[in-house]
C-alpha cells in the first residue's frame, strides 16, 4: 500500500500514514494536535527494480552512444553515471574528473 504524507496547517508537524487508496480520500486528524487542517504532501517515489532490470537500462542507453567518440561516451558516463553505482572505481573522485575532462573535450588517456 502506498505511503502518503500530511502536514498539519495548525502544528506544522507532519506525518506519514499507510493507506489504501480508497482510505486516501478521507483526511486524517494530525496526530500531533488532532486538527483536521492537514494538507497532502508531494513526496519522491521510490521504484523497485531487479538487476536484470537495471542492466537493461544500462544496455539500451549505452546503445545510443558511438563507442569511438570519447567526449560522447565520457558526456553519457557523467550524466548517468549513478545507474552504474558507486561501490567501484566509478565513485572516485579520479574517475569524475577524467569523465569530465573528456566531456569537455580534454584528452583521453589514449592522448
Amino acid at each position: 500500500m502506498p505511503i502518503y504524507e500530511y502536514q498539519c496547517r495548525s502544528c506544522h508537524h507532519c506525518f506519514s500514514l499507510v493507506l489504501s487508496m480508497k482510505e486516501s480520500d478521507e483526511t486524517p486528524a494530525c496526530p500531533g494536535c488532532g486538527s483536521a487542517d492537514v494538507q497532502k504532501l508531494i513526496s519522491s517515489v521510490a521504484v523497485v527494480r531487479s538487476g536484470a532490470q537495471k542492466e537493461e537500462d544500462r544496455s539500451k542507453g549505452l546503445s545510443q552512444v558511438d563507442p569511438t567518440k570519447p567526449q560522447e561516451v565520457a558526456q553519457y558516463f557523467r550524466n548517468h553515471g549513478s545507474r552504474f553505482g558507486e561501490d567501484d572505481f566509478r565513485g572516485t573522485k579520479e574517475w569524475h574528473d577524467a569523465v569530465d575532462r573528456v566531456a569537455e573535450g580534454g584528452p583521453t588517456l589514449d592522448e
